[in-house]
Formats: structure tokens, C-alpha cells, sequence
């Protein structure tokens, strides 16, 4: 067995615990980064009033209607904030 003083292992279980919220921490920050791209890409903003709509990603549409004012409205990327 390998003997280790109380001072190091306290040091050793701190390093594990701030190495693991860390890498959650990062995982995260990566998982909304993605969803915030799906969504970017998914949304229709309407060039009349204004409201931001989805759109199946799947369907290829280029012209899509406007559920609040029903305005025809190209598919465009949303502007980063």
C-alpha cells in the first residue's frame, strides 16, 4: 500500500472534484452552444412584423408563410445577437 499524508490526499480528492465540475461545466456550455445552433438554423424571422417562427429543418422550403400575419417570407439565417 502506498502511503499517502492527509494533506495530499485532501489535495488529491479537491483536484478529482474541481476536474470533474470542470468537464461538466464544459460539456455544458458545448450542449447549448449546439442547441443554440439548431435552433438558429430551424428559425424564420418575419420581415413584417416580426415574429420568429420554426420551420421543419427537413423540408426544403424557401418561401414559407408567417403564422401571425401571413406574410410569404425566404428562409434566412437569424443575425447572431
Amino acid at each position: 500500500m502506498i502511503p499517502i499524508p492527509l494533506g495530499g490526499l485532501i489535495i488529491l480528492f479537491m483536484a478529482v472534484g474541481v476536474t470533474t465540475v470542470c468537464l461538466l461545466w464544459f460539456y455544458s456550455f458545448w450542449r447549448d452552444r449546439k442547441r443554440e445552433v439548431y435552433r438558429r438554423r430551424i428559425a424564420i424571422q418575419c420581415r413584417i412584423c416580426g415574429t420568429a417562427y420554426a420551420c421543419e429543418p427537413k423540408r426544403k422550403i424557401t418561401v414559407t408563410t408567417c403564422p401571425v400575419c401571413r406574410t410569404p417570407n425566404e428562409r434566412n439565417k437569424l443575425q447572431q445577437i
